[in-house]
């Protein structure tokens, strides 16, 4: 998934750095819509709808933990 060219693309767009994005452990709403490849809006309905656990800190402070994104592609 993180090979797609047009995800690559979308990276450099953000000035989003694929390397740190693999690296951290805590992300924020546009990262992880980086590394789902959706929008920040998909994020946010997401988590509204329980797929995604997030933590609000605050006014456009919610941060997502990365074993919460990698949790969602776990296949029992």
């Amino acid at each position: 998934m993180l090979d797609d060219p047009t995800l690559i693309d979308y990276l450099r767009m953000n000035k989003i750095d694929l390397k740190i994005l693999n690296e951290k452990e805590i992300l924020t709403v546009k990262e992880a819509a980086a590394l789902l490849n959706c929008s920040v809006k998909s994020i946010y309905r997401y988590i509204n709808y329980g797929q995604i656990k997030a933590t609000n800190l605050g006014n456009r402070l919610t941060r997502i933990k990365r074993s919460d994104i990698d949790e969602l592609f776990r296949v029992e």
